[in-house]
């Protein structure tokens, strides 16, 4: 019982600050060099989705998300685990692409009430600052992801010349760390689709990034309340661009160039749960 009362502490404090609106940077960044294609956003969910199942079903491409029609056909080549940050991904291939996804918490409110906003130097580009938490679970994982990038297209031969990564939640936190650093790895093209993600850096690595990597499609949908944490206002938290913000499942708007466009994602008020588990009504995670 004292444990609810918590989290509906928890909850109210954090609706407070999140309503604290701040006086936006001027940022000019670039859009990425694709249009956003929502069939291809909602396949891309799917593999986000599939991040949450049992990881030996994951191995086998048989659990639930994996009948998918539109990602039945997909190559498992490797899943990864590392216990120690509880952190979850897999890598394949399809046709000409190389997939790379993560996945978010199990629990999504519980990772929510005890987020705690700590930020370290981001190592490639020490002007900037990272979250801590996001940064060290991406650490723990990396080698094994290059490893099994390197396999992947090892298995899939030259008719794969694209690598594109995704994560919905904490996973799409994850994603964007990795694709900051796969851009730099290999000579073929990378982009991303990621799902209610949370702000990673702080401005200095949302304008880094986007320099290295503007083929970055970071979608919100309608009150979702992760898109929002960490606030804006605490430590100069910023997201990355370009933003497609659904306000409904069917209506969207590709933002401004700044990641927050105060006419998307930050215009709402009032923040849910529900709305960061039901993008394009596919219920969150393995079903």
């Amino acid at each position: 019982m004292m444990k609810k009362y918590l989290n509906i502490y928890f909850f109210i404090i954090l609706n407070l600050i999140l309503s604290i609106k701040i006086v936006k940077s001027s940022y000019s960044n670039s859009p990425p060099d694709f249009s956003f294609l929502e069939t291809t956003a909602k396949t891309f969910l799917s593999y986000s989705y599939v991040t949450y199942c049992d990881i030996d079903d994951i191995s086998n491409w048989t659990c639930t998300t994996c009948k998918h029609s539109d990602v039945e056909a997909f190559t498992i080549v490797n899943t990864i685990y590392n216990d120690t940050t509880d952190t979850q991904a897999y890598v394949g291939y399809i046709g000409n692409e190389v997939i790379v996804a993560f996945r978010g918490s199990m629990d999504i409110q519980s990772w929510i009430t005890n987020l705690q906003f700590l930020q370290i130097v981001y190592p490639l580009y020490p002007s900037a600052k990272v979250h801590s938490g996001f940064y060290d679970s991406w650490s723990s994982v990396r080698e094994q992801v290059k490893s099994s990038i390197d396999l992947a297209l090892k298995q899939c031969g030259k008719q794969c010349n694209e690598i594109k990564v995704t994560g919905h939640s904490l996973g799409a936190a994850l994603a964007t760390l990795a694709i900051a650093e796969i851009q730099g790895w290999y000579s073929i093209p990378s982009t991303m689709y990621n799902f209610g993600s949370p702000r990673v850096g702080d401005s200095v690595f949302a304008e880094y990034f986007n320099s290295i990597q503007p083929n970055v499609i970071r979608v919100t949908y309608e009150q979702d309340l992760v898109p929002h944490v960490p606030p804006e206002n605490v430590l100069n938290y910023h997201h990355i661009p370009t933003e497609v913000y659904f306000n409904t499942n069917s209506t969207f708007k590709t933002c401004d160039d700044s990641g927050e466009d105060q006419t998307c994602a930050d215009s709402t008020i009032g923040y849910s749960i529900y709305d960061h588990l039901t993008y394009f009504g596919m219920h969150c995670c393995c079903r």
